[in-house]
Protein backbone atom coordinates (compact mmCIF):
# COMPACT_ATOMS: atom_id res chain seq x y z
CA UNK A 1 0.00 0.00 0.00
CA UNK A 2 1.34 3.17 -1.03
CA UNK A 3 1.95 5.36 2.30
CA UNK A 4 -0.35 8.72 2.52
CA UNK A 5 2.93 10.84 2.25
CA UNK A 6 3.90 9.15 -1.07
CA UNK A 7 0.54 10.02 -2.75
CA UNK A 8 0.83 13.75 -1.55
CA UNK A 9 4.24 13.77 -3.16
CA UNK A 10 3.30 12.79 -6.57
CA UNK A 11 0.10 15.21 -6.97
CA UNK A 12 2.46 17.94 -5.27
CA UNK A 13 4.97 17.06 -8.50
CA UNK A 14 1.51 16.72 -10.87
CA UNK A 15 1.10 20.50 -9.75
CA UNK A 16 4.45 21.25 -10.04
CA UNK A 17 4.77 20.14 -13.75
CA UNK A 18 1.42 21.24 -14.67
CA UNK A 19 2.50 24.80 -13.34
CA UNK A 20 5.92 24.69 -15.80
CA UNK A 21 3.88 23.44 -18.84
CA UNK A 22 1.22 26.25 -18.27
CA UNK A 23 2.36 29.47 -20.45
CA UNK A 24 1.85 32.35 -18.09
CA UNK A 25 -0.70 34.84 -19.78
CA UNK A 26 1.00 37.47 -22.04
CA UNK A 27 0.79 40.90 -20.10
CA UNK A 28 -1.02 43.57 -22.33
CA UNK A 29 0.95 46.36 -24.44
CA UNK A 30 0.58 49.53 -22.80
CA UNK A 31 -0.85 52.19 -25.84
CA UNK A 32 1.57 54.03 -27.48
CA UNK A 33 0.28 55.00 -30.58
CA UNK A 34 -2.28 54.22 -33.65
CA UNK A 35 -1.24 55.12 -37.39
CA UNK A 36 -3.25 55.69 -40.48
CA UNK A 37 0.20 54.63 -43.54
CA UNK A 38 3.25 54.19 -42.54
CA UNK A 39 6.78 55.90 -41.82
CA UNK A 40 8.65 55.26 -44.86
CA UNK A 41 9.22 58.90 -46.50
CA UNK A 42 6.47 58.46 -49.24
CA UNK A 43 7.28 55.21 -50.43
CA UNK A 44 10.61 56.24 -51.81
CA UNK A 45 13.02 53.43 -51.36
CA UNK A 46 16.10 54.87 -52.61
CA UNK A 47 16.70 58.52 -52.02
CA UNK A 48 20.23 58.93 -53.18
CA UNK A 49 20.39 60.65 -56.17
CA UNK A 50 16.67 62.28 -55.74
CA UNK A 51 16.39 65.79 -56.11
CA UNK A 52 14.58 69.08 -54.09
CA UNK A 53 13.69 71.47 -56.74
CA UNK A 54 15.90 74.46 -57.94
CA UNK A 55 14.09 77.01 -56.86
CA UNK A 56 14.06 78.06 -53.30
CA UNK A 57 16.83 76.59 -51.27
CA UNK A 58 18.74 75.57 -55.18
CA UNK A 59 19.73 72.22 -56.44
CA UNK A 60 20.67 69.82 -53.72
CA UNK A 61 19.66 66.37 -52.17
CA UNK A 62 16.04 65.89 -51.71
CA UNK A 63 17.00 63.61 -48.75
CA UNK A 64 19.29 66.38 -46.92
CA UNK A 65 20.76 64.25 -44.47
CA UNK A 66 21.11 61.28 -46.48
CA UNK A 67 19.62 58.58 -43.86
CA UNK A 68 17.47 57.01 -47.05
CA UNK A 69 14.72 58.34 -45.82
CA UNK A 70 12.05 61.72 -46.67
CA UNK A 71 11.55 63.41 -43.16
CA UNK A 72 9.80 66.65 -42.50
CA UNK A 73 11.75 69.59 -43.58
CA UNK A 74 13.03 67.56 -46.23
CA UNK A 75 11.65 67.87 -49.78
CA UNK A 76 9.60 65.53 -52.23
CA UNK A 77 11.81 65.02 -55.53
CA UNK A 78 11.55 67.13 -58.42
CA UNK A 79 11.65 63.50 -60.53
CA UNK A 80 12.20 65.52 -63.98
CA UNK A 81 14.27 68.08 -62.44
CA UNK A 82 12.94 70.71 -64.51
CA UNK A 83 12.87 73.11 -61.42
CA UNK A 84 9.27 72.02 -59.49
CA UNK A 85 7.07 69.77 -57.87
CA UNK A 86 4.05 70.37 -59.63
CA UNK A 87 1.21 68.32 -62.12
CA UNK A 88 2.36 69.44 -65.41
CA UNK A 89 5.71 67.95 -64.47
CA UNK A 90 6.26 64.81 -64.34
CA UNK A 91 6.72 64.83 -60.47
CA UNK A 92 3.57 62.47 -60.12
CA UNK A 93 4.26 58.73 -57.92
CA UNK A 94 2.04 56.36 -56.70
CA UNK A 95 4.69 54.24 -54.42
CA UNK A 96 1.75 52.63 -52.17
CA UNK A 97 2.02 49.18 -50.90
CA UNK A 98 -0.68 46.26 -51.82
CA UNK A 99 -1.81 47.59 -47.97
CA UNK A 100 -2.27 51.18 -48.85
CA UNK A 101 -4.38 50.57 -51.30
CA UNK A 102 -6.63 48.08 -49.90
CA UNK A 103 -7.28 50.92 -47.52
CA UNK A 104 -5.77 48.22 -44.48
CA UNK A 105 -2.93 50.04 -44.18
CA UNK A 106 -2.70 50.90 -40.71
CA UNK A 107 -1.23 49.83 -37.32
CA UNK A 108 -1.47 50.41 -33.64
CA UNK A 109 0.72 49.69 -30.47
CA UNK A 110 -1.29 49.16 -27.73
CA UNK A 111 -4.46 48.60 -28.82
CA UNK A 112 -7.27 46.04 -28.23
CA UNK A 113 -9.04 46.32 -31.22
CA UNK A 114 -8.42 48.75 -34.82
CA UNK A 115 -12.27 48.90 -35.82
CA UNK A 116 -13.18 48.12 -39.85
CA UNK A 117 -14.25 51.97 -40.48
CA UNK A 118 -10.12 52.71 -39.69
CA UNK A 119 -9.03 53.66 -43.11
CA UNK A 120 -7.35 56.42 -45.35
CA UNK A 121 -4.29 54.84 -45.74
CA UNK A 122 -5.41 54.70 -49.50
CA UNK A 123 -4.40 58.65 -49.85
CA UNK A 124 -0.49 57.84 -48.36
CA UNK A 125 2.46 57.12 -50.57
CA UNK A 126 0.48 58.92 -53.54
CA UNK A 127 0.85 62.32 -55.39
CA UNK A 128 -2.75 63.78 -55.20
CA UNK A 129 -2.50 65.46 -58.67
CA UNK A 130 -4.89 65.95 -61.42
CA UNK A 131 -2.55 64.24 -63.88
CA UNK A 132 -2.27 61.63 -62.15
CA UNK A 133 -2.89 58.28 -64.12
CA UNK A 134 -3.62 55.39 -61.27
CA UNK A 135 -6.74 53.36 -61.83
CA UNK A 136 -7.57 53.11 -58.30
CA UNK A 137 -7.61 56.69 -57.22
CA UNK A 138 -8.70 56.89 -53.55
CA UNK A 139 -11.33 59.65 -54.83
CA UNK A 140 -14.34 58.32 -55.93
CA UNK A 141 -14.22 61.46 -58.96
CA UNK A 142 -10.57 60.07 -59.77
CA UNK A 143 -7.90 62.62 -59.60
CA UNK A 144 -9.63 65.95 -60.76
CA UNK A 145 -9.48 68.51 -58.17
CA UNK A 146 -10.12 68.72 -55.17
CA UNK A 147 -8.76 66.09 -54.09
CA UNK A 148 -9.24 66.22 -50.13
CA UNK A 149 -7.96 63.40 -47.91
CA UNK A 150 -9.73 61.79 -45.42
CA UNK A 151 -8.38 59.47 -42.63
CA UNK A 152 -10.41 57.78 -40.07
CA UNK A 153 -9.43 56.76 -36.78
CA UNK A 154 -11.72 53.70 -34.85
CA UNK A 155 -9.63 51.80 -32.11
CA UNK A 156 -10.25 50.54 -28.56
CA UNK A 157 -7.87 50.44 -25.69
CA UNK A 158 -8.65 48.49 -22.84
CA UNK A 159 -9.23 50.12 -19.44
CA UNK A 160 -6.09 49.51 -18.24
CA UNK A 161 -3.55 50.16 -20.95
CA UNK A 162 -3.93 54.03 -21.36
CA UNK A 163 -4.44 56.42 -18.18
CA UNK A 164 -7.66 58.52 -18.52
CA UNK A 165 -6.83 62.55 -18.75
CA UNK A 166 -3.34 62.70 -20.51
CA UNK A 167 -2.66 64.37 -23.73
CA UNK A 168 -3.36 62.96 -26.96
CA UNK A 169 -0.73 63.96 -29.22
CA UNK A 170 -1.80 64.32 -33.47
CA UNK A 171 0.68 64.39 -36.18
CA UNK A 172 0.33 64.68 -39.96
CA UNK A 173 3.09 64.50 -41.88
CA UNK A 174 2.65 65.80 -45.61
CA UNK A 175 3.99 67.57 -48.73
CA UNK A 176 4.12 70.71 -51.07
CA UNK A 177 1.30 72.15 -49.55
CA UNK A 178 2.04 75.76 -51.57
CA UNK A 179 -1.85 77.47 -52.84
CA UNK A 180 -4.04 78.45 -50.12
CA UNK A 181 -6.39 77.90 -48.75
CA UNK A 182 -5.77 74.98 -46.82
CA UNK A 183 -7.10 73.75 -43.21
CA UNK A 184 -6.87 70.37 -41.01
CA UNK A 185 -10.10 69.60 -39.99
CA UNK A 186 -10.63 67.30 -37.03
CA UNK A 187 -13.82 65.79 -36.25
CA UNK A 188 -14.46 63.19 -33.03
CA UNK A 189 -17.58 61.33 -31.85
CA UNK A 190 -18.26 63.51 -28.34
CA UNK A 191 -16.36 66.73 -28.88
CA UNK A 192 -16.39 69.82 -30.95
CA UNK A 193 -14.34 69.67 -34.04
CA UNK A 194 -10.99 71.41 -34.39
CA UNK A 195 -9.68 73.71 -37.62
CA UNK A 196 -5.73 73.14 -37.84
CA UNK A 197 -4.37 75.65 -40.34
CA UNK A 198 -1.05 75.64 -41.56
CA UNK A 199 1.89 77.06 -42.96
CA UNK A 200 2.35 77.81 -46.63
CA UNK A 201 5.76 76.58 -48.15
CA UNK A 202 6.08 79.37 -50.60
CA UNK A 203 6.07 81.72 -47.46
CA UNK A 204 9.66 80.33 -47.12
CA UNK A 205 10.29 79.73 -50.71
CA UNK A 206 10.89 76.07 -50.56
CA UNK A 207 8.98 73.88 -53.41
CA UNK A 208 8.37 70.49 -52.49
CA UNK A 209 8.78 71.17 -48.75
CA UNK A 210 7.99 67.89 -46.27
CA UNK A 211 5.73 69.39 -43.72
CA UNK A 212 4.25 68.12 -40.19
CA UNK A 213 1.44 69.30 -38.33
CA UNK A 214 0.80 68.29 -35.07
CA UNK A 215 -1.91 69.41 -32.31
CA UNK A 216 -2.46 68.32 -28.63
CA UNK A 217 -5.53 66.79 -28.01
CA UNK A 218 -7.44 66.30 -24.81
CA UNK A 219 -7.67 62.97 -23.93
CA UNK A 220 -11.84 63.05 -23.67
CA UNK A 221 -11.65 64.63 -26.91
CA UNK A 222 -10.49 61.17 -28.53
CA UNK A 223 -11.64 58.65 -25.92
CA UNK A 224 -14.92 57.87 -24.77
CA UNK A 225 -15.77 55.04 -22.54
CA UNK A 226 -17.41 52.03 -24.09
CA UNK A 227 -20.20 49.37 -22.46
CA UNK A 228 -17.30 47.43 -20.74
CA UNK A 229 -15.12 49.66 -19.38
CA UNK A 230 -12.81 50.36 -22.18
CA UNK A 231 -11.87 53.30 -23.90
CA UNK A 232 -13.14 53.76 -27.42
CA UNK A 233 -10.68 56.15 -29.82
CA UNK A 234 -12.42 58.05 -32.92
CA UNK A 235 -11.74 60.68 -34.78
CA UNK A 236 -11.52 61.73 -38.10
CA UNK A 237 -8.84 63.90 -40.30
CA UNK A 238 -10.00 66.33 -43.58
CA UNK A 239 -7.08 67.97 -45.17
CA UNK A 240 -9.05 69.87 -46.72
CA UNK A 241 -7.13 71.98 -49.61
CA UNK A 242 -9.49 72.80 -52.47
CA UNK A 243 -6.71 74.83 -54.27
CA UNK A 244 -4.06 72.66 -54.13
CA UNK A 245 -3.15 70.50 -57.68
CA UNK A 246 -0.24 68.93 -55.96
CA UNK A 247 -0.02 67.63 -52.34
CA UNK A 248 0.77 64.07 -50.67
CA UNK A 249 0.47 62.56 -47.49
CA UNK A 250 2.91 60.10 -45.90
CA UNK A 251 1.10 59.53 -42.90
CA UNK A 252 -0.77 60.66 -39.67
CA UNK A 253 -1.12 59.79 -36.15
CA UNK A 254 -2.23 59.58 -32.75
CA UNK A 255 0.35 59.17 -30.29
CA UNK A 256 1.14 59.50 -26.84
CA UNK A 257 4.75 60.83 -28.10
CA UNK A 258 4.75 64.92 -28.69
CA UNK A 259 7.44 64.30 -31.52
CA UNK A 260 6.96 62.50 -34.72
CA UNK A 261 7.44 58.77 -34.43
CA UNK A 262 10.47 57.70 -34.48
CA UNK A 263 12.25 55.81 -38.01
CA UNK A 264 12.39 52.52 -36.14
CA UNK A 265 8.88 52.33 -35.26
Amino acid sequence: MVKLSTVSAIILASFLVVAVLTPTPAAAEPFQWVRIGDIDGFGFSLTRGLVRPVPGVGPGPADTNDNGTLEPDEFLPDLNADGGVWFRGDDNFDNRSQAERANTGHACQGCQDVGEATGGSRWTDLALSPTATASDWPDINGPAMPNSAAFIFDFTVARGDITPGGTIFFNLVFGDYDIDPAVVRLRFANAAPRILRIPNQQIRGLDGLIQVRTANLRFDEVFTADADGNWHGRAVVIFDAPADPFTAFDYVELSLAAEVAALSQ
